[in-house]
């Protein structure tokens, strides 16, 4: 099984996900993404511009999701 990595990004900086979660494939990881924003959203709210990314094993970024959209925040 796949493992995808969920990296938070604020702008230039990563707070990079080192473990990584095992997953069947990408509609999965983009389905964790999604539950993990709606978590973090609140206490992330006085941040800048932040998005979670996937990336896959090799490190290649496979999808952004923002954890605000237009200006609600």
């Amino acid at each position: 099984m796949p493992r995808y990595f969920f990296n938070i990004r604020d702008g230039h900086d990563v707070d990079e996900d080192e473990e990584g979660v095992e997953l069947p494939d990408l509609d999965a990881a983009k389905a964790e993404a999604l539950a993990t924003v709606e978590e973090l959203r609140d206490e992330l709210a006085d941040a800048g511009n932040i998005e979670l990314e996937i990336t896959d094993e090799s490190g290649r970024r496979l999808l952004t999701v923002p954890f605000f959209r237009g200006g609600r925040r």
